[in-house]
């Protein structure tokens, strides 16, 4: 008995001793030498085909060992530092590597000092020239089109005082083109595709696919041959899952451009269209583009890449419409009665999949609204609110507010322009991603016309901070008459 009592306590009896004598006090581990990383910038600019020195950089350890390094970079994937790839540069303390393909990027050092490794993260923007910055549209009083471009320019290209501004690209990139009667453009990026979309009122109904950096006409759609319709406003489909955008015909139909094979399809609509707006990140994470048409009668939308629509009320038109740009995925629509007096006003709200609307709000209209149905609807991330242009003025509606009612006659406007410039185009600087880590639209970009000037070109542009809504920088006498105007992103492909 004895014998086998000892035969159970002897293990546990020498597991004892051996944590006794092999335990470590936690104040016996040794703290590993860590290495440090200065010197480098979290936002790093290259221009492809020319070489990028990191000269700079600082990378000390506290061992006083040799800190063995690796550079690495890739396609960003998800979140940031997130990498679809691995692509190894060099094992050098500092880099000097040249780039040939434009776009962004994710670059990572790791380092390694014989105790401590450590990855540091960057993010790498590949620039061809016309990577980022802001696109306007313009025709002359001959109809004949141009394309301004204003650069975002890198702090190293700000102090080198590089160019900022071109006054047409159309003509100095794509000579063998006659652009006329532009009428928008639009900057795409899904995972396969990226391009710049310009649509035009000419004689064939040209549309035209331009390359992202270079902005090389890269093919050329007759839509009056295919459709017998011009198109006009360019809206595009949810990015995490889209390879085509949506366009307006003068038909009142809605058509779908294929990036991937430049081919045009009819979509038929529940209600005509014949206004449309981008309904920008439709949540708190997730920047994803979802187009919103509408006429009087009707609204139309792609939920899940179906065609949905709801009337307004008997006796009522719709005035105006825009999705929320944070929060749940829905559409307010704007509607006021066609006869009466005092009008009617309802703010009328539908889910994301355009299966259930509700009235909000109706009040009588008392004071004549500010709005109209050519106000362009910017929602921002910075706040619930959606500016929008009336009468060559800037104006806000709260439209998640307890009552959100319209700015109406004798209200002050939010941003007011130099006297004689009549607002043609306006839009802020959202870009669509997949990405929760995507940066909060901030400015307001305002292309105006100016017909009274003689001693400049007529075309300017204005950009406002959302959040104080001061101005940040202008651009006068810059382009012909503009008619519309966009953020040119940095596309991935």
């Amino acid at each position: 008995m004895t014998r086998q009592i000892l035969k159970y306590l002897l293990p546990l009896l020498c597991g004892t001793a051996l944590i006794s004598c092999y335990g470590i006090e936690e104040e016996h581990y040794r703290e590993l030498a860590p290495v440090t990383v200065s010197g480098v910038d979290e936002v790093i600019y290259a221009k492809a085909t020319e070489t990028l020195r990191l000269d700079g950089i600082r990378i000390e350890s506290a061992n006083d060992r040799e800190v063995a390094c690796e550079w690495a970079y890739g396609k960003p994937e998800g979140d940031f530092p997130g990498m679809a790839d691995s692509i190894y540069l060099s094992d050098s303390p500092t880099l000097d590597y040249t780039f040939n393909s434009a776009g962004s990027y994710v670059l990572r050092l790791k380092v390694d000092n014989g105790e401590s490794v450590g990855f540091h993260y960057y993010e790498l923007r590949v620039q061809a020239g016309f990577d980022e910055g802001y696109l306007i549209l313009c025709n002359d009083e001959e109809g004949k089109g141009s394309m301004a471009f204003v650069k975002k320019r890198s702090p190293q290209e700000e102090a080198e005082g590089a160019q900022e501004v071109w006054e047409d690209l159309l003509a100095t990139i794509n000579p063998s083109y006659a652009f006329r009667d532009l009428r928008d453009v639009y900057v795409f990026s899904s995972s396969s595709e990226s391009g710049v979309l310009i649509t035009s009122g000419d004689e064939e109904g040209s549309i035209y696919h331009l390359d992202p950096t270079s902005l090389e006409v890269t093919f050329r759609l007759r839509a009056m041959d295919e459709y017998g319709t011009r198109t006009g406003k360019i809206l595009g489909e949810k990015t995490s899952r889209g390879h085509y955008s949506y366009v307006i015909g003068d038909d009142g139909k809605a058509y779908r451009y294929e990036f991937a094979s430049d081919l045009l399809a009819v979509r038929q609509t529940p209600y005509p269209v014949k206004y449309g707006y981008q309904s920008y990140y439709a949540n708190t994470v997730q920047g994803t583009r979802v187009p919103l048409m509408f006429s009087e009668s009707g609204v139309v939308g792609f939920p899940n890449s179906n065609i949905k629509g709801f009337g307004v009320p008997d006796g009522y038109e719709v005035i105006n419409a825009a999705g929320t740009r944070v929060g749940t995925e829905e559409y307010y629509v704007i509607a006021r009665s066609t006869a009466g007096e005092p009008r009617k006003v309802q703010i009328i709200k539908s889910n994301s999949g355009i299966s259930s609307q509700s009235t909000v709000l109706e009040y009588d209209e008392s004071r004549p609204m500010l709005i109209d149905r050519n106000s362009t609807m910017v929602p921002t991330k910075v706040s619930n609110n959606i500016y929008y242009n009336y009468d060559d003025k800037i104006y806000h509606w709260a439209m998640l507010s307890v009552t959100p009612t319209l700015p109406a006659e004798g209200d002050r406007p939010d941003i007011t322009l130099p006297e004689g410039e009549r607002i043609m185009a306006i839009c802020s600087n959202a870009m669509p991603s997949t990405s929760a880590t995507t940066v909060d639209d901030d400015l307001l970009l305002i292309a105006t016309y100016n017909p009274a000037a003689t001693d400049r070109k007529p075309g300017s542009l204005y950009i406002y901070n959302l959040k104080t809504l001061e101005q940040v920088k202008k651009y006068e006498g810059i382009c012909e008459k503009p008619v519309a105007v966009t953020y040119k992103f940095p596309t991935s492909n």
